[in-house]
């Protein structure tokens, strides 16, 4: 017997005939009214990928239960080492965030695009839970600004190191829970059921937009097949308001799989992790993106995340001492761990942005020289070594916290080394599949000023 097909639109029944016990399969159309996955052949091959993505779709009271669990989970952790105070609840939940969160979140992004956006981000949810009930107001222009995504990831990683996040629970409180209520009060203000918070605000959603460009997997949109799609298609809710119809880049993609099977153009489907980042266009690249890449990531969360291990930072430091300047200023709790930690911001942020200004200067020679259009696609190129090494600096503020149930640190360097080894080759692979289409002199010093730009990285990291 032919196996079931409902979710391509089709199921299998039996007729028996009177005059015969020999049964007859036929295939009957199904319809879903409250599916957007259109009906397509049996005999059409669908990819495991695909199927996962349908499954999405279809199963959304499933995607939303999940969601909420999220929620409820996310609500604990921040609230139980408050309404129970203690070393241990607020060490867990400090592990919890630092040690397993955000490092595995890092890692799924950049391995299989913003499915944690779209599924499981408790933010996401609740912001787009308050629009779907709130004012619905539309959108005003200076929410529109294209550099909220910088400038809100660099404000809280900079306050996050100035509190010492990861060494204070009410630092992690206060960093993650102002968020949460900007979200929060965002959707209920504007939209409707949208997430305007996501789209615009969120301060790791541009950091999550770049590290998904080199995501093996993604929604792809078939134009032939979006073209040739016949009937009335189902409405579906694109809650970060994409055009789903030119949508080419994983990276504004929540991966929520609701236009799943849309038009029978929309699928789940795996690609070449360099994919993205080679088929750039430069004058599609905003400078906003620009500049999130060199300033915000490669220079202030580098620098933030990179300072523990530094010979700079503690020649830095034993200046200030040295200068007199006091160390034993009592400073409220959510404002700074100590002194220490606001000369830090100054290191971080003088610092960062020279590292950014250098990194642009480099590239954009590197750009000339190569006689590329644009320099844009060159610093595209850096993302694998930027995200991967950022991931290596997540990785080891979580460790720090996994120390103090006892964790031998033996192994992290070496763990290290291997991640920016690996994101090294990668950067420099793409960096020459994007200069030396030919081998002129003149393309030649421009891959050797690339491959200065990757080091100058790694040495952020080593020295």
């Amino acid at each position: 017997m032919p196996p079931p097909y409902p979710q391509y639109g089709f199921h299998y029944c039996i007729e028996t005939p009177s005059r015969t016990r020999t049964p007859i399969y036929c295939a009957q159309k199904v319809t879903d009214n409250n599916s957007t996955v259109q009906p397509v052949s049996p005999d059409k091959k669908i990819s495991p990928l695909a199927r996962f993505g349908d499954a999405l779709e279809r199963h959304h009271a499933l995607v939303a239960c999940i969601q909420w669990m999220m929620v409820l989970l996310y609500g604990l952790l921040l609230l139980v080492p408050v309404i129970s105070p203690s070393n241990d609840t607020s060490r867990a939940a400090r592990l919890m965030f630092w040690g397993i969160g955000w490092p595995v979140i890092v890692l799924s992004v950049m391995l299989s695009g913003r499915f944690w956006c779209g599924i499981f981000c408790p933010d996401g949810t609740l912001t787009e839970f308050a629009s779907r009930h709130g004012k619905k107001r539309s959108i005003p222009r200076w929410i529109r600004w294209k550099g909220w995504p910088c400038t809100m990831l660099a404000l809280t990683t900079l306050y996050g190191q100035a509190a010492g996040f990861q060494n204070h629970f009410h630092a992690t409180l206060v960093l993650l829970g102002i968020p949460t209520t900007l979200a929060l009060a965002t959707g209920y203000l504007y939209g409707n059921g949208k997430r305007i918070w996501c789209m615009y605000l969120c301060p790791v959603s541009g950091l999550f937009g770049m590290l998904a460009k080199q995501s093996p997997i993604h929604f792809h949109v078939d134009k032939e097949q979006w073209t040739k799609f016949e009937g009335t298609p189902k409405r579906i809710n694109c809650a970060p308001l994409i055009n789903i119809r030119q949508m080419q880049s994983a990276s504004a993609c929540h991966a929520c799989g609701r236009c799943s099977g849309y038009r029978n153009a929309v699928r789940l489907a795996a690609r070449h992790p360099a994919q993205e980042i080679l088929s750039a266009n430069g004058h599609s690249i905003e400078n906003a993106d620009m500049c999130f890449l060199l300033w915000c990531m490669a220079g202030i969360c580098t620098l933030s995340l990179a300072w523990p291990d530094s010979f700079w930072h503690r020649l830095y430091m034993e200046t200030i001492l040295s200068a007199g300047l006091p160390f034993d200023t009592v400073l409220p709790i959510w404002l700074a761990e100590s002194p220490a930690a606001l000369y830090r911001l100054f290191l971080i942020a003088a610092g960062g942005t020279l590292l950014g200004a250098v990194l642009y200067g480099i590239l954009r020679l590197a750009g000339r020289l190569a006689n590329l259009r644009s320099w844009k696609p060159l610093a595209l190129c850096l993302v694998p070594l930027i995200g991967w090494s950022l991931f290596s600096g997540i990785c080891h503020t979580g460790f720090s916290v996994w120390q103090e149930y006892g964790l031998d640190s033996i192994w992290y360097r070496t763990f290290e080394w291997c991640i920016l080894g690996f994101a090294s080759t990668c950067s420099l692979w793409l960096g020459m599949k994007t200069i030396l289409p030919n081998r002129a002199p003149a393309r030649l010093a421009s891959l050797a000023l690339y491959g200065l730009s990757v080091l100058l990285l790694d040495l952020v990291w080593l020295a």
